[in-house]
């Protein structure tokens, strides 16, 4: 029961000891010093920058808008410090809005490009905020958006990049969805174009079928539906295949025939695997020539080479390499 009473006690001292009174006093006159700090501060002008977002009102349905307006203007304002952090609190509520009336701007061209200029901007940003506020500056310092009164045509997409697999693998096709897409643009434009390319690429080290988002190539005045294609690239791997192909002899005289030990050979060899039932030993040709033969008189043995090789085959093996002849005598009738 002592030791508490002596506990509190002890808290007593340090809550309402001397030190702690200086503490107390520091800290009130601190408050005191921030808040005179804090009127002067909202009583100085002062300069914010904030953001006014902007949309384009009253589009007719047969408008297509090319080139659209910047998302937000910066806007610097100047005004004291009170009015700033007024209107800083009501933009949690509501956001700075600029609404830009399609009426007011269209020509009533077929196509054309609207410039909104400095004067034009200062004008429209008067009405949303209140006439004490100050515009000091904004960027961009004019507005553009260009638009077509349904002009377009459809046109085919183009790749322009590359897909490469591994070492292992192979691009075994390619195929674009969609394969054309419509176009909005300026007449004048309209008639040079015959096609549509995406932006430039490169995919490295493809192992397996997949699909990608490529954009298609930005370009002034121009709108495209959709604005992206997906390519749905199929990826094959290589396989190895071997057949028995016989040797066989070329230019031989009637009366000779040649004979090799073994007739068959092995040839190994390697191929894409959506290719390896369509390659048989018929698309090989293994032969030598009557003439070959009679210049090998320093090897006892036919050293094999391939005369025909079909169109995608590569990593040819023979086996084996070598193999023994003779030049048989036919009989003739």
């Amino acid at each position: 029961m002592a030791k508490g009473k002596k506990t509190i006690k002890q808290m007593e001292d340090k809550l309402f000891g001397h030190k702690s009174h200086e503490l107390l006093v520091f800290c009130f006159f601190l408050v005191v010093s921030f808040g005179f700090w804090l009127l002067q501060a909202l009583n100085e002008t002062l300069q914010r920058e904030v953001q006014v977002h902007l949309k384009l009102e009253n589009v007719p349905s047969d408008v297509v808008i090319i080139d659209s307006l910047p998302p937000t203007l910066s806007v610097t304002l100047q005004n004291r410090g009170l009015a700033l952090a007024r209107h800083s609190f009501s933009t949690l509520f509501r956001k700075n809005r600029l609404e830009l009336d399609f009426t007011k701007f269209d020509t009533g061209k077929n196509d054309a490009e609207v410039y909104i200029t400095s004067s034009d901007i200062q004008r429209m940003l008067g009405h949303i905020f209140v006439p004490s506020m100050k515009i000091q500056s904004f960027r961009p310092d004019t507005l553009r958006f260009a638009y077509n009164h349904g002009l377009s045509r459809k046109l085919p997409v183009k790749l322009a990049g590359k897909f490469k697999a591994q070492q292992q693998n192979y691009i075994q096709s390619i195929r674009v969805e969609p394969d054309s897409v419509k176009v909005f643009a300026p007449a004048a434009i309209l008639d040079t174009m015959h096609a549509v390319y995406t932006e430039q690429y490169l995919f490295e080290g493809l192992h397996e079928t997949g699909s990608f988002q490529v954009p298609l190539r930005g370009q002034k005045l121009l709108k495209y539906d959709p604005s992206k294609v997906k390519i749905r690239v199929g990826v094959g791997y290589y396989t190895e295949k071997t057949v028995e192909v016989p040797v066989i002899g070329l230019n031989f005289p009637a009366e000779k025939k040649l004979r090799t030990f073994p007739a068959q050979v092995n040839i190994t060899f390697r191929i894409e695997s959506g290719r390896y039932h369509k390659i048989s030993s018929e698309d090989f040709v293994l032969a030598t020539t009557y003439e070959d033969l009679l210049d090998n008189t320093e090897n006892s043995k036919l050293t094999l080479r391939l005369k025909t090789v079909p169109e995608g085959v590569s990593n040819v093996r023979i086996s084996p390499k070598e193999v023994d002849y003779l030049i048989e005598q036919v009989a003739q009738e």
